[in-house]
């Protein structure tokens, strides 16, 4: 279907008056402007400056810098456009989308409910990459090694599988570089700095056959280094009824490796953030901190990432995501009863309906919202929520990972082990703390054994759960023993925890029973405790 400015005009004015726009002239203003610059081809001139004068009567001495007018409104008019077509406009033949960083409107045609392919998008420019500030991932179309012609469809859709679940993950600007390996450009690694400045990071690839076997081959390069941070080698067996799933099964694994909250380019750029004061940080880098807090759970690590993320709101007080996790770090804090905590419920949950609003549809912004029902023990509420969670995105591992942690506490045991193991399984950075339910799995079916092995695994310093899961199931096996250097550390981290113990595993282990379960095993590893 091709896209002609009159049909564009027509949804054009089909948004400004649904119930979603109507009472928001700004947005209206704001889209209409930018809707007619890029159809009169001065797309290229919508810059924050431009867009500030023109569209919200800013004077010539206007500084985006200091002003962030027009990006708060282009935010608050990317959430409206992802809210109309999850409602009235989800029928609509042709979407109109605003990409982070950019403010040329990017228009998609849909034919049999199918988004056309994510490379035929424009390519932006230079400078309206400029004002994203995370990182950038390009995409180079994968080589076709096989020998047969007949194959290059597989070739081209691995590609544009990897394309599409990157688009899942939504602190990455995407890049798909047009054309194919034989269309004039050179992909050699060796040249991976002809991409820079447009990518910070490459993915690219070979697809080979051997008999029945299919191997594919995907390496990443961090592009302003020249580095090869990672590469790795699938082999699959190959029919003509199993391609399909192979692509996507190797493409989620492919992208949650790289991209995930704990993947490569997120572990390496939190190395190199942490170099730098809270105030030098980007509003992305702040998030890393965030991630960072969430593999060490230290006090430490939750007041730097506090602080990093009030600093990020301060730039940008309409990035929802920020404000959801500077809820889940109230929340954290709430949970764990930290010094101070009092009021912290209370203002994660302030927080987790203000970042709702603001980004209804970005999946962490949903998880820490179900999570927020969990601390407020309201079970329908949560279960609803959660089900919203996967249904954004029900293959990333960290997400469908801390899902399955949450459900089975809530009680879902045999479904969120499920999920636990699957995140497992394909996420080889996914957070110890999921081993805290699947040790409880094993608890409450009375396999202590299995139970102390997968407490083991629970190997977060800053966190008094670990020990005090191994306290438990030393207790119901006899092995008095080998309890003492577990009490000595849980005591270190948690010096109250005889007094609030039921209060404090409650606060996470919703059944009844099994909180009775839990504190029999570690009176029986002889530890007091007064039940309240």
């Amino acid at each position: 279907m091709k896209i002609l400015p009159k049909d564009i005009l027509q949804v054009l004015e089909k948004i400004c008056t649904s119930s979603e726009f109507v009472s928001k002239g700004r947005s209206c203003q704001l889209l209409r402007y930018l809707i007619h610059e890029t159809l009169q081809d001065r797309g290229d001139q919508l810059k924050q400056y431009n867009i500030g004068r023109a569209v919200f009567g800013r004077n010539d001495d206007f500084n985006p810098d200091l002003d962030p007018m027009v990006r708060i409104q282009a935010g608050r008019l990317r959430r409206s456009l992802e809210i109309y077509y999850l409602t009235e406009g989800k029928d609509d033949p042709i979407r109109i989308s605003l990409f982070k960083g950019s403010y040329v409107p990017v228009f998609l045609s849909y034919e049999d409910k199918e988004i056309q392919s994510v490379s035929e998008i424009v390519p932006l420019n230079q400078d309206e990459l400029s004002s994203f500030t995370g990182p950038s991932i390009g995409v180079i179309p994968f080589k076709n090694l096989t020998g047969d012609s007949e194959r290059e469809f597989f070739v081209q859709g691995f590609s544009e599988e990897l394309i599409q679940e990157l688009t899942h993950y939504e602190d990455f600007r995407i890049i798909a570089f047009r054309g194919s390996p034989d269309s004039g450009y050179n992909y050699s690694l060796s040249n991976t700095s002809d991409y820079s400045p447009e990518a910070d990071f490459l993915i690219e690839g070979t697809v080979r056959e051997l008999g029945q076997q299919l191997k594919i081959s995907v390496t990443l390069t961090h592009t302003k280094t020249r580095e090869h941070l990672w590469g790795e080698q699938y082999q699959r067996e190959m029919t003509a009824t199993n391609l399909i799933i192979v692509q996507e099964e190797i493409a989620r694994q492919v992208i949650a490796t790289i991209a995930g909250e704990y993947g490569i380019i997120p572990q390496r750029l939190s190395r190199e953030s942490r170099q730098k004061r809270t105030t030098d940080l980007s509003v992305y880098e702040s998030k890393l901190r965030y991630y960072y807090y969430q593999s060490q759970q230290t006090p430490e690590a939750a007041q730097i990432a506090f602080d990093a993320l009030q600093n990020a709101i301060q730039k940008d007080p309409e990035c929802g995501l920020a404000i959801a996790m500077l809820a889940s770090l109230y929340g954290n804090a709430y949970m764990l009863d930290r010094p101070g905590s009092e009021a912290a419920l209370d203002k994660s949950t302030e927080l987790a309906y203000k970042a709702i609003e603001l980004e209804p549809t970005n999946q962490l912004v949903r998880l820490i919202l179900a999570w927020t029902h969990f601390m407020l023990n309201n079970r329908e509420q949560f279960f609803n929520e959660i089900e919203n969670t996967l249904a954004l995105n029900p293959n990333s591992p960290v997400r469908i990972g801390a899902v399955g942690f949450f459900i089975a506490l809530y009680g879902d045991w045999e479904r969120g082990k499920m999920l636990l193991d699957r995140a497992m399984g394909n996420n080889i950075g996914y957070p110890r703390w999921y081993h805290g339910a699947t040790s409880l799995y094993c608890y409450r079916k009375n396999n202590y054994e299995a139970a102390y092995q997968e407490a083991l695994k629970y190997d977060i310093p800053g966190l008094f759960w670990g020990p005090m899961l191994r306290i438990g199931t030393l207790g119901q096996l006899e092995r008095r023993e080998e309890v003492q250097v577990n009490i000595d550390q849980l005591i270190t981290l948690k010096p109250d925890f005889s007094e609030k113990a039921r209060d404090l595993i409650s606060r996470y282990v919703k059944e009844e029973e099994l909180v009775d379960h839990i504190l029999e095993g570690l009176q029986k590893a002889g530890l007091n405790f007064n039940d309240q």
